[in-house]
């Protein structure tokens, strides 16, 4: 039984959580309108610029995350055991999907060369903090449950390989190869300033 101190703890967490997710819908709602503006800036950039400088930021925007990718790759769907529910979720439990299986997974599809990465449609770089918040997951500033929808472009056979840890688990777990995925850019990205190219024979 959950003593009133843990309970008190627990409803206040619940409580904040649902403050996060209302102030995050805020936010995606303010960034749209920035990126609109945002859009049209970049339009007139383009307009005034040579083709090696356009692809040259292409290539940047691709490493940082900043640019919608496409590809040939693979979908993850990952779900908990059917037996078990979140309403009683427990980080030791080797049924429920962790932060720390979403983490190893993504470290693993980087590992094989996956050139993009979302999480149920939020691209996930290399440094994208994945923390566990009781009974969900942060994926940077965005809180997300199961069902997980990963997908990673790049060579299909070399991604399975990368889930293959995953499959040891006591949770569900589909892999569908993909001819065309599109992943967005990612969102809520910090200004990134001064970027270049480093060549080593330069």
């Amino acid at each position: 039984m959950v003593g009133s101190s843990a309970q008190a703890e627990l409803d206040i967490q619940k409580s904040l959580l649902s403050s996060f997710s209302a102030e995050q819908e805020d936010l995606k709602t303010q960034l749209s309108a920035v990126n609109e503006k945002l859009s049209n800036v970049k339009e007139t950039i383009k307009n005034r610029s040579s083709s090696a400088t356009i692809r040259k930021i292409d290539h940047l925007k691709a490493l940082t995350q900043l640019k919608n990718m496409k590809g040939e790759g693979l979908r993850i769907t990952l779900s908990d055991n059917p037996t078990v529910s979140r309403a009683n979720f427990s980080a030791i439990n080797e049924n429920f999907i962790q932060a720390s299986d979403l983490r190893d997974l993504v470290n693993a599809l980087y590992l094989k060369n996956a050139t993009a990465i979302s999480i149920n449609q939020k691209r996930i770089s290399p440094l994208t903090p994945i923390q566990p918040v009781f009974d969900s997951i942060l994926l940077g500033n965005f809180q997300v449950s199961p069902p997980f929808v990963i997908e990673a472009i790049g060579i299909p056979e070399a991604l399975i390989s990368a889930a293959s840890n995953l499959q040891q688990r006591q949770i569900h777990m589909y892999l569908e190869k993909i001819n065309s995925l599109e992943i967005a850019a990612a969102e809520g990205q910090k200004t990134i300033k001064y970027a270049s190219l480093l060549n080593p024979k330069e």
